[in-house]
């Protein structure tokens, strides 16, 4: 969601450069990490980390993993509310659709997001359970995609936006400030690599080259959908 707002920082060249170069970087650190993990027989990248660096190193690296995931997870029930009950700023799509009630409270919202959606998929024991949610989630990317290129377009032709910048401006110290902040948000669009492991142990007939091919296709695919 923040991927958008990189574009005013970097402009429209430098920002689908960045986008696949990070993610061509990305996806030779997951065959280097499936790589290492066939050869030491690592199940797991705790155990890639184990191995590599020593126990401390994988205390450290879960730890690392546990707050990523919590800060992500709070980041996307925001995102949520603020979409679906609304803020200061704006109307929320339950108020749009049925009113004002106690239907759209905000709190009670991501509660009920959270039961009745969240908890039942951690019950699942196997990454595969979740493919049909993770098809969907990529169907209302692309969905998303679809929509926010036709309004951009249209505002474009009708003259109510300005064409978008393409080249970043380094005439402020904060517009170079930006530039720290807009990096990590890249970065962390391509984060799956504690996540290959679980994948791969669970491909049917799996080998190296096979899982590859996975990561090369969804690399790819997430190229074209964020630039």
């Amino acid at each position: 969601m923040a991927l958008p707002a990189t574009m005013k920082v970097l402009g429209l060249v430098l920002r689908i450069f960045l986008i696949i170069l990070i993610g061509i970087l990305s996806e030779i650190t997951v065959e280097m990490l499936i790589r290492f993990a066939v050869s030491c027989k690592a199940r797991s990248y705790g155990e890639v980390v184990q191995i590599a660096m020593g126990r401390t190193a994988r205390v450290l690296s879960d730890i690392c993993i546990i707050v990523n995931n919590a800060g992500v997870l709070i980041d996307y029930l925001i995102i949520m509310g603020d979409v679906m009950s609304g803020s200061v700023c704006h109307i929320g799509v339950l108020d749009q659709w049925l009113g004002h009630g106690f239907w759209d409270h905000r709190k009670l919202l991501v509660l009920v997001v959270m039961v009745i959606f969240l908890a039942p998929l951690c019950v699942l024991d196997r990454i595969d359970s979740l493919s049909m949610t993770s098809a969907a989630s990529v169907a209302l990317d692309v969905v998303f995609f679809v929509v926010y290129f036709a309004v951009a377009f249209i505002k474009l032709i009708e003259g109510k936006i300005e064409a978008p910048r393409m080249s970043p401006d380094f005439g402020s110290k904060m517009e170079i400030l930006d530039l720290l902040v807009v990096i990590p948000i890249m970065t962390n669009a391509y984060v799956c690599h504690f996540n290959v492991q679980p994948i791969y142990n669970e491909l049917k007939r799996r080998s190296p080259q096979k899982m590859n091919q996975v990561g090369r296709i969804t690399t790819a695919l997430c190229v074209v959908v964020y630039a």
